[in-house]
């Protein structure tokens, strides 16, 4: 099934008279039996036909086992996850669990969410539809709830949802991240934080693609899967009557300053997006912004510096580099004064102790076509994707490739020179998507996304001040404005604001 032109989707679906899609519902849980009892009763009142999903609870450890109460789903099975040193927690626990499952749609939910009967079927409405979506539910926060599950059933039963909570709270910034981005139609890198592990699906095939959760977050692991998710061209859907109460306001919202002290150097590391975090540090992230494939062929050794330098300029993007020559040639013998591989010798011996650099070897003078060095960009965390090749102009400079892109919104921009020598960015979303439509991806990237070739004497490589990344102030500003009380607070909020927004536009 071909994919529509980068995110659009239906504007609205049906539920699905005769669904087919099987579902695992996927519940991590650490003690919280009451809270876990009425979770259960709300799916028991589901509507998606109860034949064609499982509830699968995960016991991350509980101090005193889970147990399965009277009012359940009929599918509903317990799964326990030893915990030992270093093997415990919610990313690991759930990876474990789903590792075994063979349902074709996975569905995350909180063990404290009360779900609508409709929920899970405004889910797979998405899910029947094509497969490359990744739903995400509606949720409201409640601080006190006095029902039990049989009286959550009676009301559920008789369409009360709605009328269980008269107080409530949102997540602003979620929602107005959903807003601002057309309701994720028109999502930017920024948009991987709309994917929160309370209530979300996706199908089991495109969560092993992605490798599920990074095991090093014990927090916040939703989010880096949505960036993986965002990268790899899948769709996102806030599918607002996909209804859910969530018991107890947010953890991070209550914790903010510790949840996010936590997180800092793990999101720092793992998304490149929030280039913020990576300021004034001198580190080397595990994670680059930038991955470069450079045809070394023909490539003179100022040249090469001169890209690389522009490269590690930006301390907060980074780069890592593939370069490709015919370096087993060095080996041979040869005379100093009379060296025909002395460039590549030379730029050889620059990198050789630098660990952000690999080599691939390739032999004669062929250019290399578009498919192959599309070959090359797998780098399943990186946004950004260069290929440059022989004498680069030096004209030429990366910065503004990436300006032009973000501008332009193409999925790639390139340029060639007089000697047919090409310089292009892509974008991975773009190249994410292609390679999902099957068949030729260079071709999928014009037709799902835009491309534009230039020649090099008509590309303006000046230097110009980037936007990018300036929809985290957005969050910065709300949760520091919860937190004003006096003056002096808001004097911090606005040169917090201020700093930030400087090192951004500077670039």
């Amino acid at each position: 099934m071909r994919t529509a032109f980068r995110y659009n989707r239906p504007p609205a679906l049906d539920l699905v008279k005769k669904p087919t899609l099987k579902v695992a519902v996927v519940i991590a849980c650490r003690d919280g039996q009451d809270k876990l009892d009425l979770v259960l009763a709300a799916l028991k009142e589901q509507t998606y036909p109860a034949a064609l999903f499982t509830v699968y609870i995960i016991d991350d450890g509980s101090e005193k086992a889970l147990v399965l109460p009277k009012i359940r789903p009929a599918k509903t099975k317990i799964i326990k996850f030893k915990n030992k040193d270093q093997a415990w927690g919610k990313t690991l626990a759930t990876n474990y669990a789903v590792a075994t499952l063979k349902e074709d749609v996975l569905w995350f939910l909180d063990a404290d969410m009360i779900v609508e009967p409709h929920h899970l079927a405004h889910h797979m409405k998405w899910h029947h539809n094509a497969d490359d979506f990744v739903v995400l539910g509606w949720k409201r926060f409640v601080a006190d709830w006095q029902y039990s599950p049989e009286l959550l059933s009676q009301e559920l039963r008789a369409g009360a949802f709605a009328d269980l909570h008269k107080v409530s709270e949102t997540k602003e910034a979620w929602e107005l991240l959903i807003k601002g981005t057309d309701e994720l139609r028109k999502p930017g890198l920024e948009s991987f934080r709309a994917l929160v592990g309370a209530t979300f699906s996706i199908s089991r095939n495109n969560w092993k693609s992605l490798g599920g959760y990074n095991p090093i977050f014990t927090t916040g692991e939703d989010n880096e899967l949505g960036w993986r998710a965002l990268l790899a061209g899948l769709r996102f859907v806030p599918e607002r009557q996909a209804l859910s109460w969530h018991l107890g306001i947010s953890t991070v919202e209550v914790h903010t300053d510790t949840v996010i002290a936590h997180n800092r150097p793990l999101f720092a590391n793992h998304v490149p997006a929030l280039s913020y975090l990576r300021a004034n540090d001198q580190l080397t992230w595990a994670i680059s912004e930038n991955y470069v494939v450079a045809d070394c062929r023909g490539m003179p050794a100022e040249a090469f510096k001169n890209m690389v330098n522009e490269f590690f300029a930006d301390e907060k993007g980074q780069a890592r580099f593939l370069l490709i020559g015919p370096w087993k040639d060095l080996a041979a013998r040869y005379k100093v004064t009379n060296d025909s591989l002395r460039e590549l010798r030379e730029i050889k011996r620059w990198v050789a102790g630098d660990s952000r650099f690999t080599f691939e070897e390739i032999t004669g003078d062929k250019k290399l076509l578009i498919p192959e060095i599309l070959e090359h960009f797998d780098e399943p965390s990186t946004p950004f994707f260069y290929f440059t090749e022989g004498a680069i102009e030096p004209i030429v400079r990366f910065g503004a490739l990436r300006h032009r892109i973000s501008k332009s919104g193409n999925g790639l921009e390139g340029v060639v020179d007089s000697k047919d020598q090409r310089t292009f960015i892509l974008y991975a979303p773009a190249l994410g998507r292609a390679n999902r439509a099957g068949g030729y991806a260079y071709s999928n990237i014009q037709e799902l996304w835009g491309m534009r070739w230039h020649e090099i004497s008509q590309f303006d490589f000046s230097k110009t001040l980037s936007s990018n990344n300036l929809l985290p102030l957005v969050g910065i500003a709300i949760r520091a404005a919860k937190r004003i009380r006096k003056p002096s607070d808001f004097t911090k909020l606005v040169k917090k604001v201020v700093h930030v927004l400087k090192k951004t536009i500077s670039k």
